[in-house]
């Protein structure tokens, strides 16, 4: 049964009322309407309570964000951060009830937001669109580790099953990997700058000078459950997009390789075996399914 019109029209009204960034007594028209509709009690006007509930929609989710993004609040700024956040959650707001998927459209949201601008935080300030492009990456980055740290846990290799497996089809056999191994091509070491500045955030000191461009090749992975990342050889990460593709071994093994010199495809097929003893051993690898 649908609800009620007057109830839609109340849950809207407090909805929106409760997002406004501005006290709601500062709006007339919305204070009004908070009068007809909040009881208010002794202590309190109907304005002021509902006022509560403004700032701890606002103070609520700002902490959230804040504790799942520390790595952009201390790149851009507590000031970006701040607009950024505001923009975000007046663009975006939640529409599921746990804290965990607040940020399930802030990838997106910050690929056409135009606020981030260098800060200097010791030496040069990089240019705004280095600045940006390392803001954008740190975002995506965060919002891989929720992912990773609260997935389900795949299965275990089977260790028979991969021993059963007939020489003759790894021509056809396909490996799956498991669904918590993010793979991320990064141009700004974004993973270790936020380990220093989470560290330097601990020690009461402040945050480190923005990364320098280099680019990576990343593994993001829980272990443990614990979130841990690994930095690939650029043919390994190669090796294991083709594999998350649907390629074959050596299909994947000849995609990896193109491009190498004689030596280096020499070399490929013995650092092959290790990367995949290594992956089994990670449970990167769950299975090996024969189509």
């Amino acid at each position: 049964m649908p609800a009620p019109p007057e109830l839609v029209a109340l849950q809207s009204f407090l909805a929106g009322a409760f997002r406004r960034e501005q006290p709601i007594a500062d709006d007339p028209e919305v204070a009004a309407t908070a009068r007809v509709h909040v009881a208010g009690n002794d202590r309190l006007t109907p304005v002021q309570q509902a006022d509560i509930y403004r700032e701890q929609f606002w103070s609520r989710h700002f902490d959230a964000l804040a504790e799942d993004y520390p790595g952009l609040a201390a790149l851009v700024g507590a000031r970006a951060f701040d607009d950024f956040v505001t923009a975000y959650l007046t663009a975006c707001p939640p529409r599921h009830p746990s804290l965990r998927d607040l940020g399930d459209r802030i990838v997106a949201f910050a690929e056409s937001w135009q606020g981030f601008a260098p800060v200097t935080m010791g030496g040069d300030p990089p240019s705004p669109p280095a600045h940006r492009a390392a803001a954008i990456e740190m975002v995506r980055y965060e919002n891989a580790l929720v992912d990773v740290f609260d997935g389900p846990e795949p299965p275990a290799l089977d260790a028979a099953k991969l021993a059963s497996v007939p020489e003759d089809a790894w021509d056809r056999a396909r490996v799956v990997l498991a669904p918590l191994v993010v793979r991320m091509r990064l141009a700004y070491p974004v993973h270790t700058f936020r380990i220093a500045a989470r560290a330097a955030a601990d020690a009461g000191d402040p945050p480190p000078p923005a990364p320098a461009p280099r680019s990576v090749c990343l593994a993001l992975y829980r272990r443990d459950l614990v979130v841990t990342y690994e930095e690939l050889d650029p043919v390994a990460f190669a090796l294991l997009e083709a594999l998350a593709e649907g390629d074959p071994l050596p299909r994947a093994c000849e995609r990896a390789g193109a491009g190498l010199d004689d030596d280096a495809t020499a070399e490929l097929g013995a650092k092959v075996g290790v990367w995949f003893q290594r992956w089994a051993a990670l449970r990167w690898i769950v299975d090996v399914a024969l189509d």
